[in-house]
């Protein structure tokens, strides 16, 4: 049977809304995001053909996890297609976008009433935080020029060697154990970048140097972060914001610093090149909105599950992100990729379910923090049992 879009029967139109074609599919996704975040269904409003018999909790579950991971996967494709697939490759323009639009639309959510926390800008936290916010930008900008010469899969592979960085610095740092199930892990992690590499058929060698210091960006970050947060006491969203308004002046002089601004207004000044201008500044502003989008689902995520079915969600998540980019990009696939890829996974879950075993020997009665915005939200060292600090609850 085929379906139209067609308005339900006793459905409101102000909360149904007919995908515009001419759109791609993650402006059609955050369209229809922003309109049942700030418009929720009523029940009373909607058929009950239209959704399926089961119990509130189970979706009251569901809804957050496919909203983290549906942000999840968009922000990661399209990061890879702003900084590959354009004449001009600006990351601090991108990134700088990203954190204007975090900033402005928590300010927005919180408003407007949605459960969107935050601590107010003050001189003593900012300059405790500074430091973090810097090593964050660090990570990103890495990670965005190892996005520009790196396949999203062999990406998300080699990003797994930052869990090992991370577990050996906060072995030396906080004498943190590293047990055999981590080191399991942590082998088929080396493993699957080794045939990752060996079976990559565009080899570049700046991609692996920015991989290489995007790792050592990431550990250094996570590992100062979780040092200086127990001093700010952040909680749920402070370290979003704080970290986005921090940082977005650094993006933008580091942006018209940097950057071709000059060559970049010389070439989409041509007509000729008005429409990749007008996808160039689409892919920016989805960029801005998704960032947004993650750091809205990931505390809702976690509150509405756990912190171990969240680090499981961050492991799955790395499988759909690096099918939808095998289809989505022209890059080549091959069967070590593939392999590559499911060691990657595996490699992740083996992970995920050594720290969630070594956790129930910790104290319990601890809440944990949501994770900052990440550039590609595949980073494991940005999991929440990565940096506690005391309940709020």
């Amino acid at each position: 049977m085929q379906h139209s879009w067609r308005v339900p029967p006793n459905t409101s139109r102000s909360i149904w809304k007919e995908p515009d074609r001419r759109l791609t599919y993650p402006v059609w996704f955050f369209t229809q995001f922003r309109v049942h975040l700030f418009h929720p269904p009523r029940p009373s409003r909607i058929s009950s053909s239209l959704l399926p018999k089961m119990s509130s909790s189970v979706l009251q579950t569901a809804i957050p996890i496919l909203a983290y991971c549906a942000s999840s996967i968009t922000m990661t494709l399209v990061n890879k297609l702003v900084l590959s697939s354009f004449q001009f490759h600006m990351v601090f323009f991108m990134l700088a976008a990203q954190a204007f639009g975090s900033v402005a639309l928590m300010v927005l959510a919180n408003r407007v009433g949605l459960n969107v926390k935050y601590r107010a800008m003050n001189k003593r936290d900012a300059r405790t935080w500074f430091p973090v916010a810097c090593s964050q930008a660090l990570m990103l900008y890495t990670g965005g020029k190892a996005l520009e010469y790196l396949n999203v899969p062999l990406f998300t592979v080699f990003k797994n060697l930052t869990i090992i960085a991370v577990a050996y610095g906060e072995k030396w740092v906080f004498k943190a154990a590293v047990t055999s199930l981590m080191l399991v892990s942590f082998g088929m992690m080396v493993m699957s970048s080794m045939v990752g590499a060996w079976n990559d058929m565009t080899f570049n060698g700046w991609g692996y140097f920015w991989m290489s210091t995007n790792c050592l960006a990431s550990a250094t970050f996570v590992i100062h972060m979780r040092k200086v947060i127990k001093q700010v006491n952040f909680q749920d969203f402070d370290t979003v914001y704080f970290n986005n308004l921090l940082t977005l002046p650094l993006y933008v002089v580091l942006s018209l610093v940097q950057e071709d601004w000059s060559g970049f207004v010389d070439y989409y000044s041509d007509k000729a090149n008005a429409v990749e201008l007008n996808s160039f500044a689409r892919g920016i502003f989805i960029s801005g909105i998704a960032a947004f989008a993650i750091s809205y689902c990931s505390p809702w995520c976690l509150r509405t599950t756990s912190s171990t079915t969240y680090s499981m969600i961050g492991a799955l998540n790395k499988l759909p992100i690096a099918l939808f980019a095998m289809m989505w990009f022209p890059d080549p696939v091959t069967a070590g990729g593939v392999l590559a890829v499911l060691l990657g996974f595996g490699a992740g879950l083996v992970y995920t379910h050594a720290k969630n075993v070594q956790k129930q020997t910790q104290p319990s009665g601890s809440q944990v923090l949501p994770p900052p915005i990440s550039m590609d939200r595949l980073d494991q060292t940005a999991r929440p049992d990565e940096a506690e600090h005391p309940s709020n609850k």
